[in-house]
């Protein structure tokens, strides 16, 4: 395990040992779920997905949503291949490196 020293306002610590207590677990509890659903709402992000909060069988009512500046930044690689497309060389390995090899 790493541990992590996190200075926050005492309003904030409230909301957290709130949150504990209502879990049953410890603030630690809290913010590893925390982050595991950042994780989960920055991916959807990623993918051109929502993530919300819904009534049921119903359409969003509370959308959360994360700035742009705050997803990371793409590799150079990623780019390139939405921009230019993907390889079309259907050649295997073994073609590849005879040719390379010339």
């Amino acid at each position: 395990m790493v541990r992590v020293s996190l200075d926050m306002p005492p309003e904030l610590n409230e909301v957290l040992e709130e949150l504990a207590s209502k879990m049953g677990g410890s603030k630690s509890d809290v913010l590893r779920q925390a982050i595991a659903l950042m994780q989960i709402i920055v991916k959807a992000k990623e993918q051109g997905q929502e993530f919300g909060i819904s009534e049921l069988n119903q359409p969003l009512a509370t959308e959360i949503a994360i700035r742009s500046e705050q997803l990371p930044i793409p590799h150079p690689l990623e780019t390139f291949i939405e921009t230019f497309g993907v390889w079309e060389d259907e050649r295997n390995t073994e073609e590849i490196i005879k040719e390379i090899r010339l």
